[in-house]
């Protein structure tokens, strides 16, 4: 049967009360990550100067934007990949709590498993899923769209619409930042099917599913994980389970699915023959049972889809058992109780919302520059309604409304974000923790196991029980630090090879020169990077620790804030040529293209003393500047030729999102050349498959 791994990462929202902002803030996240360093087994994160690896195999650390994200271990069944998120959720709830005993803050300090902000500013708190796969990912992109589309139907965490300017019930409140089927961006565009390529084992691709939210209910937390692996796998065999159902348009689609409470409006699909959301996930069911004997299934995919089956029947009829199990089915019900009690009209919302979005608009028309007295402050003082509203007060009366009931919708929706936030705080204060302990739900699942033993003990096999155990043994010794492929001792020079991700058995070798990190940087010079002991004192990163979290940041989507710490690189004359080709990456992804090419001209002119493989990645980039110019560049390819037969000249190098963000102005044949050049820079291994182009086979030496 079919090995299959996959992990879930959490990112996690905080909050002291009273509020603290901006610097304070930060303060309040650090003190956070140092009562950790104190209080977990742990090993510190080779690439990230605020970031360890606990005992259980997972990843704690410091993300982009500050918040604290856990990064579950790799799990082989969506049982035990369910234990460990909620493990995870134990772990940062008891350093909450102990973060709360010891007073380090002088503030009551709460942990959110939240997925939007109400209040305007568009951040989401995410929840990413990781799956291992054979295939090329473009393979699997027709076969996961319309499967991650038509999934919140059962996992959506459900509350309000973040974008409406009334108040709309979403089954995926998250699921509006969304704006393109496909693409690379995870800040910006945030796209349904994820281009991130990052491996991080060998022999294996990972699709990083960007498009889920984070769960209470143990129910939907195992078909999110267990569904979507079996769609994995199935897509990943050959199967083709998406070929019929492509959709008319993703994104609208997606929109549509995620306020359907009903969940029987018909999607567009290319063909032309409209389905609903329940009918395409039947057809993925479909798909599953009839190869359950595959080998390419797990064994326990038969249970999966009992479960997966009984939850569309019970969505399809309407019962209310999806009250009880699912996350967004729990707060339809808690919620439309608690706004009849407010006396908002529930039934009535989307027309509510339709009206004041139309009141709305129509406020901002009539001030032509968009600065007006609020909606609810015209209708709460009782001035006379301006004339651009009264044209809207004949739709009011014709749905049995008046302006009163608008009045009351917006006064109230805030209790209505509050009572979301609050809903999914981790602790006892957590409303969804109270009504568990209360026993009226029935999300548990049976078989997740010892979640106690979770929070402190790794999985039982794969790479995740090696590291973990390591991570046990190790904890505290000097210069040893970790990451998902390796644990390095620096003293020693030994290195543990977890790049096979199935890997049983701990075996150590002998450091190599070919041990480098992700910018091609050696190890022993990432051994070197400051990590901030939880003394409490400031201690400034090296510009090899900058470049890192660079990095970091680059592969998700935070170009902003990767510009920011390389210029810092740059500032101090760090590395100039690499750094410079640095910059012009995450230039490019923000569109500010003339000074990506500026940024190249000045590494070329810091090459005379750079390592051998920037050389060609600089040329790499004259290449696709004279691709978007229109000229000719067999020149420029001649020289690549030349440079790619130096010795050190390759090394690992992520810059097809900036090629698949290009993908339009580059047209298909230079897109897939280049596509084919930067892996050939990355592996000499790729440059034989350079000889199918006749832009390399024409090129001069």
């Amino acid at each position: 049967m079919a090995d299959l791994l996959f992990g879930v990462e959490t990112e996690y929202a905080l909050a002291s009360f009273p509020e603290e902002r901006g610097s304070n803030c930060e303060a309040l996240v650090r003190s956070l990550m140092s009562l950790a360093l104190a209080e977990f087994a742990h090993l510190p994160d080779i690439n990230s100067t605020c970031g360890m690896y606990l005992s259980n195999s997972s990843r704690f650390y410091l993300d982009c934007g500050f918040h604290v994200e856990l990064a579950g271990p790799e799990s082989s069944d969506p049982w035990t990949a369910v234990r460990y998120v909620e493990a995870g959720h134990r772990i940062v709830e008891n350093l909450i709590a102990s973060l709360n005993r010891k007073g380090v803050r002088d503030k009551e300090v709460l942990c959110f498993r939240s997925n939007v902000d109400y209040s305007g500013t568009g951040s989401t708190w995410a929840c990413h899923e990781s799956y291992l796969h054979r295939s090329p990912q473009m393979l699997l992109q027709p076969h996961l769209i319309p499967f991650l589309v038509t999934r919140p139907i059962y996992t959506g965490a459900g509350g309000f619409n973040p974008r409406s300017s009334g108040l709309e019930f979403s089954l995926a409140p998250r699921l509006a930042h969304f704006k393109v089927p496909i693409g690379g961006n995870s800040q910006a565009d945030r796209p349904i099917f994820h281009t991130k390529s990052e491996s991080l084992c060998s022999g294996y691709g990972r699709l990083h599913v960007l498009c889920g939210e984070s769960l209470c209910s143990q129910t939907a937390a195992l078909l999110k994980i267990g569904v979507t692996a079996l769609v994995v796998a199935l897509a990943d065999a050959g199967f083709g389970p998406g070929a019929s159902l492509q959709l008319a348009d993703p994104i609208a689609a997606l929109q549509t699915v995620a306020r359907d409470v009903a969940c029987c409006e018909e999607l567009a699909m290319h063909n032309g023959s409209p389905l609903t959301a329940i009918e395409i996930q039947r057809k993925y069911l479909e798909q599953a049972n009839a190869h359950l004997n595959d080998d390419s299934l797990p064994e326990w995919a038969s249970e999966v889809c009992r479960l997966w089956a009984e939850t569309l029947d019970n969505l399809e009829a309407g019962n209310v058992a999806t009250g009880q199990t699912l996350d967004w089915g729990i707060k339809l019900a808690l919620y439309a109780n608690h706004a009849r009690s407010l006396g908002i009209c529930w039934d009535k919302l989307p027309e509510l919302s339709e009206i004041i979005e139309k009141a709305e608009a129509a406020l901002a028309e009539t001030t032509g520059s968009g600065r007006h007295a609020s909606l609810e402050s015209i209708l709460r003082t009782k001035r006379r309604i301006p004339a651009a509203l009264r044209a809207i007060e004949p739709q009011l009366e014709s749905r049995g409304l008046a302006w009163d009931d608008l009045l009351n919708l917006l006064e109230n929706k805030k209790k209505l974000f509050e009572l979301d936030m609050r809903f999914g705080v981790l602790g006892p204060e957590g409303i969804f923790n109270t009504l568990d302990r209360a026993g009226v739900m029935n999300h548990r699942v049976e078989g997740v196991g010892d979640i106690e033993a979770a929070m402190s003990e790794p999985p039982a096999n794969g790479r995740a029980h090696v590291r973990g155990e390591a991570i046990r043994r190790l904890s505290g010794t000097p210069d040893v630090k970790c990451d998902w492929q390796r644990i390095v001792q620096f003293k020693e020079c030994q290195v543990l090879d977890l790049t096979d991700p199935f890997v049983n058995v701990e075996v150590w070798r002998q450091m190599e020169s070919s041990d480098v990190d992700a910018t091609g940087m050696p190890l022993n010079l990432v051994g070197a990077l400051e990590f901030d002991s939880g003394s409490g004192d400031s201690v400034h990163p090296s510009p090899y620790s900058r470049r890192l979290r660079a990095y970091e940041c680059f592969g998700r989507g935070e170009f902003a804030e990767a510009e920011e710490l390389l210029r810092g690189c740059v500032a101090e004359g760090f590395e100039l040529a690499s750094n410079h080709c640095h910059l012009a990456r995450a230039l490019m992804m923000m569109d500010r293209e003339a000074e990506a090419r500026a940024e190249i001209e000045q590494a070329w002119v810091a090459c005379a003393d750079c390592c051998a493989y920037v050389p060609p990645r600089v040329m790499f980039f004259r290449c696709v500047f004279a691709v978007l110019n229109g000229t000719e560049f067999a020149s420029i390819t001649g020289q690549i030729k030349t440079l790619l037969n130096t010795h050190g000249a390759h090394s690992s190098w992520t810059i097809r999102p900036v090629l698949d963000h290009l993908r339009s102005r580059l047209g298909r044949s230079n897109h897939r050349f280049l596509s084919a050049l930067a892996a050939a820079l990355s592996d000499p291994g790729k440059l034989r498959a350079l000889e199918q182009f006749p832009q390399w086979r024409e090129a001069g030496v």
